[in-house]
């Protein structure tokens, strides 16, 4: 009843605000985003919009995909992962060491393959791009936000833990290991 209420008296009359762009303007819109030879995206930093040309923008991605200290070439099926993790989950759920919600929420349903995608830095010289690794929907997704999660509670709370480059100074000289070899690469989890 209070449903058919609020489509009745609400949304039936309810308008759509005027279009603050032109149709002019929407058409242009609409053409740049068509447009295969120019790519539009997000800058790095600030909310700024940054149209390249995708010629340029595919040879900086790609330039940065050759870095081997960075990245590698997978040896085999990245689907075996998916498999291998059932695995495990169902193991652990087996041991009573995680309940069945746990399981369920953890166990990957989508095999969507991670993607990565560059930002540019518009505040440095040749506007570089940032590579972001997207993993929504991947494998091991979900399973990566349980355990960020549950590691976020000692995020600054070990003698080894580095901010910034003055104290990265410090773990130098206290013959620290830093695990992190690009600290520009990110991973999305939103």
């Amino acid at each position: 009843a209070l449903k058919l209420y609020i489509h009745e008296s609400i949304l039936k009359t309810a308008k759509l605000p005027p279009s603050n762009i032109t149709k002019k303007e929407m058409a242009a819109i609409h053409n740049l985003k068509n447009n295969r030879e120019i790519t539009i995206l997000p800058a790095d930093k600030g909310r700024t919009t940054v149209i390249m040309d995708t010629e340029q923008y595919e040879k900086q991605m790609d330039e940065i995909l050759q870095d081997r200290n960075t990245y590698e070439v997978l040896k085999r099926d990245p689907t075996e992962a998916k498999k291998k993790l059932k695995t495990i989950l169902k193991q652990l759920q087996e041991e009573k060491k995680i309940d069945k919600q746990t399981y369920n929420h953890l166990i990957p349903t989508a095999s969507i393959i991670p993607r990565i995608y560059g930002t540019p830095k518009i505040h440095k010289p040749g506007a570089p791009l940032r590579p972001i690794i997207d993993s929504m929907g991947s494998v091991t997704y979900n399973l990566s936000k349980f355990i960020a999660d549950i590691l976020k509670p000692l995020l600054g709370n070990t003698d080894y833990h580095c901010e910034n480059k003055q104290n990265e100074q410090f773990c130098q000289q206290e013959d620290c290991c830093l695990g992190a070899t690009s600290v520009e690469t990110g991973t999305a989890m939103s």
